[in-house]
């Protein structure tokens, strides 16, 4: 008997291809682009106040509000096309390293993938202070990528129709974005960043 496209497992009810989809993101991939979407929508709806979740050093050092260490992370601007293409590159290059990171002592697994996105937090929020960013995103986002294209440098991958060499994917996306006249401040700070981190664990060893 042949079974319905649109059920799952016996005595499990329909299938759901958004659920089925974000489990087979790595966990860390997982919870970044849920929780950057879910802040996207709790801002763009007026039920959350950005400002209580931006980078101000002053709210972390005056009032202890720690959170803002990670949720300046989440936020990608409202809904818009530059908002979608950065979701996009959120689950494909954040899951392509997850899934495969440098060995920083964590056995290639996640735990380094999570120690790695925890100094260029660090990092980041050092930087934004001093270059008077709120939200550096997509600064992270572009880490991951440059750290990523140093991963696998002779990787194929398509930019819009265009193949490009993986180590030539940051660049071309600055280029991109140049082009339709975005800022490149968030996307070189966080190349800058990820350099750093791939010097210190792949260059002075």
């Amino acid at each position: 008997m042949v079974r319905p496209r649109n059920l799952g497992r016996v005595g499990q009810g329909p299938a759901n291809p958004v659920k089925d989809w974000l489990e087979s993101l790595p966990p860390v991939t997982r919870v970044w682009f849920v929780a950057s979407f879910g802040t996207t929508c709790l801002i763009s709806f007026g039920l959350v106040d950005p400002y209580r979740l931006l980078w101000s050093w002053p709210a972390v050092r005056h009032r202890f509000e720690v959170w803002r260490l990670i949720t300046p992370y989440f936020f990608f601007g409202g809904f818009s096309f530059p908002f979608l293409i950065n979701l996009y590159l959120l689950q494909q290059y954040s899951k392509g390293y997850e899934i495969s990171p440098y060995n920083t002592g964590g056995g290639g697994d996640t735990a380094d993938y999570i120690w790695m996105m925890f100094l260029g937090a660090l990092m980041l929020c050092g930087v934004s202070e001093f270059m008077g960013q709120v939200a550096p995103a997509q600064a992270m986002l572009y880490l991951v990528l440059y750290v990523w294209s140093r991963r696998n440098p002779t990787q194929q991958v398509s930019l819009y129709g265009f193949p490009v060499q993986a180590i030539m994917l940051p660049w071309a996306l600055c280029a991109f974005n140049m082009v339709i006249g975005n800022s490149l401040l968030l996307p070189l700070m966080g190349i800058g960043v990820g350099h750093l981190y791939y010097f210190a664990i792949e260059v002075l060893p």
